[in-house]
């Protein structure tokens, strides 16, 4: 009976976090700056390029997290509350961002695209640092469990299924690791993609670890 009583007190508390003024409107300001980032990268793109291939320009996988990062801040701002799945896409989001950056990092060389080194930072950078603090100080109505980096593996399953389907219409992968041709064939490819679901796992696993210790120390607060 205690342990109910506690554990409820803790989700109402979790539930008041979430809907608390501070949080929806810092909530709302970091998806709308990602929106803003994205249309900067976009005009910028545009300037350099001029002209883009909407379909290419969307398959990017930084630009998918950073929108999908950004649209879920501003639902959740705008209902002070997270959904039954609110915490493995909260987790999803942000294991996406921190994917993108280490392979654009490491696999593409930080190399800036057409829109610059500020926009580049910006999207490879800033943002997904401000989504990792926002995910560490603001714990959603659910706890963070063990199996949130497994659920994580949607969202590259997902990406990475669509690219191969697409890149095989249109002749045009983002990356190399996708693309059959740069890997000596669809035999040669299954190794590229495993090491990026390696490097999902790994990084949502560290996303969840960080997400149960600040759930943790909420916690016992709230039981204080």
């Amino acid at each position: 009976m205690a342990a109910f009583v506690v554990s409820r007190s803790i989700s109402g508390t979790m539930a008041r976090v979430l809907s608390s003024p501070t949080v929806r409107l810092a909530r709302a300001a970091l998806g709308a700056g990602g929106l803003a980032i994205l249309a900067a990268d976009l005009a910028g793109t545009l300037r350099a390029s001029g002209g883009i291939d909407l379909g290419n320009y969307l398959g990017q996988f930084t630009i998918l997290s950073v929108a999908f990062t950004s649209i879920l801040m501003l639902l959740g701002a705008a209902r002070g509350r997270d959904g039954r799945a609110g915490v493995h896409l909260r987790a999803m989001a942000v294991t996406g961002l921190g994917v993108a950056a280490v392979l654009h990092a490491t696999l593409l060389g930080g190399t800036a695209g057409p829109s610059g080194e500020l926009v580049n930072q910006l999207l490879h950078t800033v943002f997904p640092l401000l989504a990792l603090m926002e995910w560490a100080l603001v714990r959603s109505s659910r706890s963070v469990r063990w199996v949130t980096p497994l659920m994580g593996l949607a969202f590259p399953v997902v990406f990475l299924a669509g690219t191969l389907v697409r890149g095989a219409l249109v002749d045009w992968y983002p990356y190399e690791f996708v693309d059959p041709g740069a890997q000596g064939g669809y035999a040669g490819l299954v190794g590229s993609l495993a090491i990026v679901l390696v490097a999902f796992l790994t990084v949502g696993a560290v996303v969840a670890v960080i997400g149960m210790l600040r759930d943790r120390v909420r916690a016992r607060r709230v039981v204080r």
